[in-house]
C-alpha cells in the first residue's frame, strides 16, 4: 500500500520546504490522495507542465466532481458560465482571445501610472503607523492594508462598495483553493458567485460607486464596447476574476513572509538599503523564497508521462511551485533569502507561457515598493514572537506576525 502523502497535512504549512526536499528526492511525482491529484515536485517537470498544451488549465469541471461528488450543475449555470469564460481557466485559443482583450489595462503607460499610485500607497501605508510605535502585528498593520488601498487607488475598485465585495470573495476563497474539504455549502457559494457578477455587471454600467480613472478596471469600462475579441458577458467574467485576485491571500501572504524573511535576515536589510540592483530584485527573491501560491493546478487531455511516470487522461496534476522555487538544481543555496541572487525572476510562482500572470508587473509594484517605505522608516526590523500560519497550503499566508521597529 502506498504510504499517504504529507503533502495534505496542514501541520506542514508553517515550514513545508523539508518535506518538498524529501519527496523530490524520493518521490517527485507522486500520487496525493488527499489532493486527488498528482503532485509534481521538481522545476524541470513543473516548468515544461505549465507550457504542456496537454495539460490543461480547464480544470474546473474536475474540481467541481472533486468537491461536491454527485452533484451536477446544468451548462448554463452561472459555475461554468463564469469558469469558461475567464483566463484562468481557458485554453487557447479562447484564451489568448480574452487575454487580448484586457490588454487595454496593461499598457507601458498604464504599468508607469499604476507605479505612481502604488508607490504613494504603499509610502502612506507604513506612514500611517503612529510615530513611536515599536512592535506590531504586521498582518493586520500593514499586509492586510497595502492590497486592499491598491485594489482602491490602482485597480479601481470602489472604496465605498469594498464591503460588498471583499466578504463575497472571502466566501468564494473556500472553493478557489482547490479540491479539498469544502466548509461551504455549494448553493451558497453559487448565490455569492451570482451576487459578484450582478455586481461587476452594474459597476461597469455606472450603477455602483466611483472608479477612479486610469485605473485597471477604469481602463477595462472604457473599452467594454470593443467587442472584436471578448463578448460583454466575457467582460463582467473578466472583471469579477478581477475581484477574487485582488481580494485572494496571495499578496497579504506575499508581503506578510517577506516581512518575516527580512526580520530573520538582517544582512538583507543593509544590502537592500545599500544597492539599488538588490531593491529590484527584492520581489523576485521575496516570491521565490516564500511563494504565497504554493501549488496550481492542471488536468491531463491524454496521457502524459512526468518525471517518468505516466499519468492518465482526466486526472488532476498539482504543480507545487513552492517546491520547484527551492530546486538546487536551479537554485544554488535555495533556502537562503538572498537579494544578490542571480536568477531570483527565474521562479514559476506566476507561471510560464500562456498561463503567465497577467497582474505580474502590479505585484512586483506592491512588493517593491511596500519594503522601500517599510525598511527606510524601520530598518531594524525584528521577530519579535513567533508566526502564526494559517492551514492552507495552496495560498500560504500568515495570519499572525509579531514584528519590533526600531
Amino acid at each position: 500500500m502506498t504510504a499517504p502523502s504529507p503533502l495534505a497535512e496542514p501541520g506542514i504549512v508553517p515550514d513545508p520546504y523539508a518535506v518538498y526536499a524529501e519527496l523530490a528526492g524520493r518521490e517527485p511525482v507522486h500520487w496525493c490522495a488527499g489532493l486527488n491529484a498528482w503532485a509534481v515536485m521538481r522545476y524541470g517537470d513543473c516548468a515544461s507542465a505549465l507550457k504542456d498544451p496537454r495539460l490543461k488549465a480547464e480544470r474546473m469541471g474536475e474540481v467541481l466532481a472533486a468537491k461536491f461528488p454527485g452533484r451536477q450543475l446544468p451548462q448554463d449555470n452561472i459555475y461554468h458560465r463564469f469558469t469558461r469564460n475567464v483566463m484562468m481557466y481557458t485554453d487557447p485559443p479562447r484564451h489568448d482571445a480574452l487575454r487580448r482583450s484586457t490588454r487595454t489595462a496593461f499598457t507601458r503607460a498604464a504599468h508607469e501610472h499604476y507605479d505612481r499610485v502604488i508607490r504613494r500607497v504603499a509610502t502612506d501605508v507604513v506612514a500611517s503607523l503612529p510615530a513611536g510605535t515599536t512592535e506590531i502585528d504586521a498582518v493586520p498593520a500593514l499586509a492586510a492594508l497595502l492590497p486592499v488601498r491598491s485594489a482602491v487607488h490602482a485597480f479601481g475598485v470602489p472604496e465605498e462598495d469594498l464591503d460588498i465585495v471583499i466578504p463575497c470573495v472571502e466566501t468564494l476563497m473556500t472553493y478557489w483553493s482547490g479540491p479539498r474539504e469544502q466548509p461551504v455549502e455549494l448553493d451558497r457559494l453559487l448565490g455569492q458567485l451570482g451576487d459578484l457578477h450582478t455586481y461587476a455587471a452594474e459597476l461597469l454600467d455606472c450603477k455602483r460607486g466611483e472608479v477612479l480613472p486610469d485605473t485597471v478596471i477604469a481602463r477595462l469600462a472604457a473599452a467594454r464596447d470593443d467587442r472584436a475579441e471578448s463578448t460583454a458577458e466575457q467582460t463582467v467574467h473578466q472583471l469579477v476574476l478581477l475581484f477574487i485576485a485582488l481580494f485572494a491571500p496571495t499578496t497579504p501572504g506575499s508581503l506578510s513572509s517577506g516581512m518575516l524573511a527580512f526580520a530573520r535576515n538582517p544582512r538583507q536589510v543593509e544590502r537592500f538599503l545599500a544597492d539599488p540592483a538588490c531593491v529590484e530584485n527584492t520581489p523576485h527573491e521575496v516570491v521565490r523564497y516564500n511563494a504565497s501560491n504554493q501549488f496550481t493546478w492542471r488536468v491531463t487531455s491524454t496521457e502524459v508521462e512526468i518525471g517518468g511516470v505516466r499519468i492518465g487522461a482526466g486526472r488532476n496534476v498539482a504543480l507545487f511551485l513552492g517546491a520547484a522555487n527551492r530546486d538546487p538544481e536551479v537554485f544554488e543555496r535555495p533556502d537562503a533569502f538572498d537579494l544578490e541572487r542571480r536568477n531570483s525572476g527565474a521562479h514559476l510562482s506566476f507561471g510560464l507561457g500562456v498561463h503567465s500572470c497577467l497582474g505580474r508587473q502590479i505585484a512586483a509594484l506592491q512588493l517593491k515598493w511596500f519594503f522601500v517605505a517599510l525598511l527606510g522608516r524601520f530598518p531594524g526590523l525584528r521577530p519579535a514572537g513567533e508566526p502564526v500560519w494559517n492551514e492552507n497550503l495552496e495560498f500560504r499566508s500568515l495570519r499572525s506576525l509579531p514584528l519590533g521597529l526600531r
